[in-house]
């Protein structure tokens, strides 16, 4: 008999299996481009917000489910290839939010993802969310190979304002349940919302100060070499060389008219962004980002 599934479903026979790698970042940090790219690799599959808030009820129990649902990814991707993924209609999307300069509505809805291509038992499965990984570190760090994404400080103060997503109005989803400590700290930091965005991004960017530089992959890099940053978490051989990329840092959706007062707070302000970013490069990205207004 176990020979026979085995015929029937070879991703069942004993062998090597494949590395769940975990992806996390600030938001707005391009991780969703990231996941899209990575799954340009033969042996790749990435996932993009895979796992159901509900899923995240506590440290623990969430711990458990994304090791758990990890393993049931694995399986219905050699089974039939599918697995759950937040898509626009069902396809692969380099950004959850549309492109829109009146409204930037959000895009992008989990559902099940169909990826065309054979997979072999020791595939790499890649899955991301942003908040709630980088709430649960260091503890997921210490059980799963975990990277993180960052960018320009000023790039992602100037994306949370072109959308609606929790840091947008000062929040980070789920840090009540996930990291009460955390909570407790943002609570305090009163109503001004620039002032908690401010101590939001410092304490993500806090987060990954115990990361190996490998385990650090910056936006700007990734969107000059796509194919060289990706390359520690890929498996496989590309399917197509990928396109060029433009960097969204000076992106003419952003608010021109805020960016000017925004800026000058992040640069007198201090946080742990400036471990990763100097000064000068992000007064240079103020000077470019609002040169025409």
């Amino acid at each position: 008999m176990q020979t026979k599934f085995g015929r029937m479903f070879p991703f069942l026979k004993r062998g090597k299996v494949g590395e769940n790698i975990l992806l996390t970042g600030i938001p707005r940090s391009g991780t969703t481009l990231a996941c899209r790219l990575l799954c340009n690799f033969g042996q790749t599959v990435a996932l993009n917000e895979p796992l159901d808030r509900q899923l995240f009820g506590n440290p623990r129990v969430a711990q458990q489910n994304i090791k758990k649902q990890g393993q049931i990814f694995r399986t219905s991707l050699l089974c039939d290839g599918t697995a759950l993924a937040r898509t626009q209609a069902g396809k692969l999307t380099d950004n959850a939010y549309s492109p829109d300069t009146t409204q930037r509505e959000r895009i992008v809805a989990r559902s099940a993802i169909a990826f065309n291509k054979p997979l072999e038992r020791d595939f790499t499965l890649v899955m991301k969310h942003c908040a709630e990984f980088t709430l649960l570190l260091p503890a997921l760090a210490a059980e799963f190979s975990v990277y993180a994404l960052i960018r320009n400080p000023l790039a992602i103060l100037a994306s949370w304002a072109s959308v609606n997503v929790p840091v947008s109005r000062g929040q980070v989803a789920k840090s009540a349940r996930l990291n009460p400590a955390f909570h407790a700290a943002l609570s305090r930091q009163g109503d001004d919302l620039l002032q908690r965005q401010l101590f939001i991004l410092s304490w993500y960017f806090g987060q990954y100060n115990d990361f190996s530089p490998n385990r650090l992959l910056r936006y700007e890099d990734l969107v000059q070499d796509p194919a060289g940053v990706l390359a520690p978490l890929a498996q496989g051989e590309l399917s197509e060389p990928f396109a060029t990329l433009q960097s969204k840092n000076t992106s003419a959706l952003y608010d021109k008219a805020q960016l000017h007062s925004r800026g000058e707070a992040l640069l007198r302000s201090s946080g742990h962004y400036w471990r990763y970013y100097s000064r000068e490069v992000v007064g240079e990205l103020l000077q470019q980002m609002t040169k025409d207004a």
